[in-house]
């Protein structure tokens, strides 16, 4: 189902957004991007295969009282609107996140905040998140991934506050679901099989490329069936109670032109549905159905 929500003027109401919007409970995500040369056209791709047992997901344009207009992935609970997973706002930042499952049960559990929805609300770039770090330390422990045109970043977040970051303009970023970080690298209790094959296999796919990426490329990276219905990058489950893939985030952000934008959604008991779009004026002014 896509909600896309034309300019508030248009229609002559206002509307009041809730913007404390708690970590949605995904237990595995893979996430990659590509900056600089590496990418045809230059500027950056940004990824997020999302994971998790079947939930609906829904898209949705929010244009909140104050701050920037942003496009979003959000999680559906029990009917009602969640977590936002992945989204871009009208700037062309872009952020996506995954959890942190190889913590411990109690390190994972001492904060549920979650701030992706104030990250594309407040800021414009890369560079002006990264300066704004102290924002993590009410984040739950995770890992987020940032792209605009010029840069690209990964934020691991570890138990109380604790931040550490990686920014490229010119290379490859990956991630799966367990500390990389050296400095973090104590705090992963239990890796699972799944995180290090995915880990792995995005990793050997960007490094092993042979040329300039495209949306394209991302498109085909995310549909990788390769090591089987748990530890694939598309993983489908090997039986009703296992994780799958439910969604499929990608941005290109050019250095110069509107951002566009590729979206998988496997909603259970839907057929998938996909969108491949241009986010220029008009559809930040105007929405689409």
């Amino acid at each position: 189902m896509i909600i896309l929500r034309s300019l508030l003027w248009r229609i002559g109401v206002f509307m009041l957004v809730v913007l404390a919007c708690y970590v949605d409970c995904s237990h595995a995500c893979t996430l990659w991007a590509v900056a600089g040369e590496k990418v045809q056209g230059e500027g950056a791709l940004l990824a997020k295969n999302r994971d998790r047992k079947p939930q609906k997901s829904e898209l949705e344009l929010i244009i909140p009282e104050k701050g920037l207009t942003y496009l979003g992935l959000f999680s559906v609970v029990k009917g009602k609107r969640g977590g936002l997973v992945a989204g871009i706002n009208e700037k062309g930042l872009s952020i996506v996140s995954a959890t942190a499952s190889s913590l411990s049960k109690k390190a994972g559990s001492q904060v549920t905040k979650s701030v992706n929805e104030e990250v594309l609300r407040m800021h414009g770039s890369v560079e002006a998140v990264l300066k704004n770090q102290n924002l993590f330390i009410k984040s739950s422990p995770s890992f987020y991934m940032v792209a605009d045109k010029d840069a690209i970043a990964i934020i691991e977040v570890a138990p109380h506050g604790k931040v550490s970051v990686r920014t490229k303009t010119d290379g490859v970023l990956f991630h799966t679901n367990h500390y990389i970080d050296e400095d973090f690298l104590q705090l992963n209790k239990n890796i699972g099989e799944s995180s290090e094959k995915r880990l792995y296999r995005i990793q050997s796919m960007l490094e092993g490329h042979g040329s300039s990426f495209t949306i394209d490329d991302f498109v085909a990276f995310s549909e990788d069936t390769r090591d089987g219905h748990d530890n694939s990058i598309w993983r489908t489950g090997s039986s009703p109670q296992k994780e799958r893939t439910i969604a499929t985030w990608i941005v290109y952000i050019p250095k110069k032109g509107a951002p566009e934008i590729f979206l998988k959604v496997a909603n259970p008991g839907e057929e998938p549905w996909v969108m491949n779009t241009v986010l220029d004026h008009s559809f930040w002014t105007e929405g689409t159905e």
